[in-house]
């Protein structure tokens, strides 16, 4: 029998979970790795460009070490041994390059992902990451079953002169509540119900952003401040850890087996 690299990754894999030694004790607290990408491309222009081939490493990594990448609904329900090699994959920006290089990676390895998209921009072609997802691939990425899609608002992900928002912390959250009504309700539109996942852009929020989010039907709050999330832990604040180019493997792996 013949096999190619990958298919030799994913026997290897479920052996090492079969192996996996039990353990007890379900009120232990476990912290999980959220990974966050950007843009996928070969011509890197910007810091949060990622390779496709060094994502496919990381992606590889991950299932030949017997991770497995969850949704963040299914966090809390993860027992202590399924926790401990749980990963959380998050896409800001909605870039059309998740379609040709994380999406066939993902499936797979059976990886869920959730890639938050900026409402005013799926279906442009004029956007800063040139082109963005569209709404039927926004549906057929649904339908796989392995992608969530979220907000990363309708709107107010606006920059200013140089690399500065465009707004103000207080006046972001003047625009929040329309803003995120009318992604809402493109979204039910297009998706057929409402968006749980939010996505700060440049990661900045304050207590008054949270609760706006949290009226307008967001169950989990994406960050950019690096850290893990802790199953059970706080949903409003949820810590990601930013992969960019010159995110090495070494690097990589440090902050995914750090976690204890």
């Amino acid at each position: 029998m013949n096999l190619t690299r990958r298919q030799f990754l994913k026997y290897s894999g479920v052996a090492v979970l079969s192996l996996a030694v039990p353990m007890h004790g379900q009120a232990q607290t476990v912290r999980i790795p959220v990974l966050l990408y950007h843009d996928l491309s070969i011509h890197p222009g910007e810091e949060e460009t990622v390779m496709p081939s060094a994502f496919a490493s990381q992606m590889e990594w991950l299932y030949g070490t017997g991770y497995r990448a969850v949704s963040l609904e299914e966090i809390d329900s993860l027992d202590v041994d399924r926790a401990r090699r749980a990963v959380i994959i998050t896409f800001d920006d909605g870039p059309a390059s998740f379609m040709d290089h994380a999406f066939p990676l993902l499936a797979e390895y059976g990886f869920k992902a959730t890639v938050t998209v900026i409402g005013s921009q799926v279906d442009s072609v004029a956007s800063s990451h040139d082109p963005s997802l569209s709404w039927d691939e926004c549906r057929f990425l649904v339908k796989s079953g392995i992608v969530e899609i979220g907000c990363h608002t309708n709107a107010l992900h606006v920059w200013g002169k140089g690399s500065s928002p465009a707004l103000t912390l207080a006046a972001f959250n003047e625009k929040l509540g329309k803003d995120l009504a009318a992604f809402q309700d493109r979204y039910r539109r297009e998706l057929g119900r409402p968006a749980t996942v939010l996505a700060w852009p440049y990661g900045r929020y304050d207590r008054t952003s949270i609760e706006i989010a949290k009226k307008e039907g967001f169950r989990f709050v994406l960050t950019s401040y690096r850290g893990y999330f802790e199953r059970g832990g706080d949903h409003s604040a949820v810590p990601r850890w930013s992969v960019n180019h010159d995110t090495d493997l070494t690097a990589f792996r440090s902050y995914i087996e750090r976690r204890t």
